[in-house]
């Protein structure tokens, strides 16, 4: 088995987050797949966004579920002049063999998420990823071509027994656990399962030993990833 090498964010340390160029950049990088998220504009379009406010992203001082796709397309991200991207225009810059995790921040985007990786044909190149359960649940009743995932930073044993449950029971493929918790035991659990095993390295030092242990590295810095799993 060999990780995906997964660019958290659209390269954020070379690129904008949540960016087309973000996305070009992890390509050349040599990423295998690029993570974005994804919430609702105020009139049910989705767009390119971690946070509920746009205040970090654009210094614009509102909510993204209270402006209008026409508003936010105004703005632009910091330190760019690209404006916020759609997850239309995100799907459409996938070039060679590069695919995407979808974080779906708003389980109310569910279905326009859904809908639009239908529309574009890429349900085979996209992984879709909610923490909630309802949310995985959607992906994976009506798109099971799709990978569905869910994702949680239980740390605690009780915690990720019913984080594994719930996986399952949402009709799951996959998890996206706490790097802190990627070890045999709860990878083995996992798998028994029938889930495949993501994890998020904050750090610039990563773990061979945990990176063997996984289906995927969601990392910042995709092409050290690269380097140190191919050796």
């Amino acid at each position: 088995m060999t990780a995906l090498v997964i660019a958290h964010r659209t390269c954020p340390r070379d690129a904008a987050e949540n960016s087309i160029a973000g996305i070009r950049h992890a390509a050349r990088a040599g990423a295998d797949a690029v993570e974005i998220d994804v919430r609702l504009t105020a009139d049910g379009q989705p767009v390119l966004m971690h946070d509920p406010s746009l205040w970090r992203t654009t210094r614009r001082a509102r909510r993204l579920d209270r402006t209008s796709l026409a508003e936010v397309r105004r703005l632009r991200l910091r330190g760019s002049d690209e404006t916020v991207p759609t997850l239309a225009e995100a799907l459409a810059a996938l070039d060679g063999d590069l695919r995407m995790a979808i974080d779906v921040k708003d389980p109310a985007a569910a279905d326009a998420v859904l809908s639009e990786v239908r529309n574009q044909e890429a349900g085979r190149r996209v992984l879709f990823w909610a923490k909630r359960a309802a949310a995985v649940a959607l992906a994976a009743h009506r798109e099971p071509e799709i990978e569905a995932s869910l994702l949680r930073d239980a740390t605690r044993p009780a915690d990720l027994r019913q984080f594994l449950d719930d996986a399952v029971g949402a009709g799951a493929r996959g998890i996206s656990a706490h790097w802190s918790v990627i070890a045999p035991a709860f990878v083995a659990d996992a798998r028994g399962r029938g889930l495949r095993v993501y994890a998020w390295c904050r750090t610039r030092d990563i773990s061979s030993a945990k990176v063997a242990m996984l289906d995927g590295l969601v990392t910042d810095w995709p092409s050290v990833a690269v380097t140190m799993r191919d050796r």
